[in-house]
This record gives structure tokens, C-alpha cells and sequence, in this order.
């Protein structure tokens, strides 16, 4: 009853619950199988372990980006500066990657930063801001990961998720980068 009285809300979004599960499964799995590994020497069962340890790594940055960046910045962005402008190029970009037509399916993971009803528009630009840069250190992040590489080898197992999970959190860059210039348009428009 409740889980159906959470969708029917507007702000529902599933990701939290399928975030902390998955979390839970990946440590337990990574736990098991580095245990298994360290008594039973088998390369399938290392690779388990390595494979449950990335899959964790992957799940914990995207938990620790917004509370790293909501303490460097307390959560306060200025839409104004060089880094958040639309750049040149990007137009081309979305309309041939027709964000326009997909940035609707995406699910958030809290809606509720993005709404109106609640939020006034300068709340809105700026949760889009944080949202921006969160997902772009995520992708920092995931590139790091190659250096696991370093204690375990497996290069193209690290780079390939690398990559994936760069590609992944580049969608939700992209939606704000997409979404932001007309809001701050508006907002202009009210102040002037």
C-alpha cells in the first residue's frame, strides 16, 4: 500500500530505494567473494570480487559527490560565471542528440530540487547548477577508477566501466546544460 502511495506522488522517484539496495548487495557481494578468494585462490571467484568492488565504487561516489560539493560550495552557485554558460557548440550537440526528445524519460533522483511549485526559480537554477556539477565529478571520479588497474590489473574491465559510467552520468550533465539557459532567461527577463 505504501509503495503505491509513493508513485502516486508527484516527486516519487525509485532511484533512492534502487540505489541503497543495490549499494548493499554490491559491499555484501564484495565482501563474500574477497573472503572466498582469500581462502580458495580461484581466479573466477577474484574476479567476482573485483567486479563487486567496482559496481560499489561506482554506487559510493554517487552518494559522496553532493555531499563533497554541498561542502565546498553550501550548495550556492553562481549561474553567472564561465563554467555554467552555454558554450557554442552545445546547441548542435543536443539537437543531434535529440536531448530534447529523451531528457523527459530520464528519472531523477529527488524531483522535487527541480520543481517550480515548491521552489522559486533562482532555487531551481541554482539546484541545477549543483546538480551539473555533481554528475561532472562523478565522471571525474569514474575515469579514476582506472587506477584500480594499478593493484589489480584487468584494464579493460575498469576502463569499459569507466567509460560507461561516464557516458551514463553525461546524460544528466547534458539535461541541466540543456534545461538552464532558458529557466535563467525567464529569470532575467523577471528582474529586469
Amino acid at each position: 500500500m505504501t509503495l503505491i502511495k509513493k508513485k502516486e506522488d508527484e516527486f516519487y522517484s525509485p532511484w533512492p530505494r534502487i540505489v541503497s539496495v543495490s549499494l548493499v548487495i554490491a559491499l555484501l557481494g564484495t565482501i563474500l567473494f574477497t573472503i572466498l578468494y582469500l581462502h580458495l585462490q580461484i581466479d573466477w571467484i577474484e574476479s567476482l570480487a573485483i567486479t563487486f568492488f567496482t559496481t560499489s565504487y561506482h554506487i559510493v561516489i554517487r552518494l559522496l559527490s553532493p555531499l563533497i560539493l554541498s561542502l565546498l560550495f553550501h550548495h550556492k552557485y553562481n549561474y553567472q560565471i564561465w563554467w555554467f554558460q552555454p558554450k557554442t557548440w552545445e546547441t548542435k550537440l543536443y539537437k543531434g542528440l535529440k536531448v530534447k526528445q529523451w531528457k523527459r524519460q530520464v528519472m531523477v533522483f529527488d524531483p522535487s530540487q527541480f520543481s517550480l511549485k515548491i521552489h522559486s526559480i533562482q532555487e531551481v537554477i541554482n539546484n541545477m547548477c549543483h546538480a551539473e556539477l555533481v554528475h561532472e565529478l562523478i565522471m571525474l571520479f569514474s575515469i579514476l577508477s582506472i587506477l584500480f588497474t594499478i593493484p589489480f590489473g584487468a584494464l579493460p574491465v575498469f576502463l569499459i566501466t569507466a567509460i560507461c559510467a561516464t557516458l551514463f552520468d553525461s546524460m544528466f550533465v547534458m539535461i541541466q546544460r540543456y534545461n538552464r539557459p532558458r529557466l535563467v532567461r525567464i529569470y532575467e527577463r523577471q528582474n529586469k
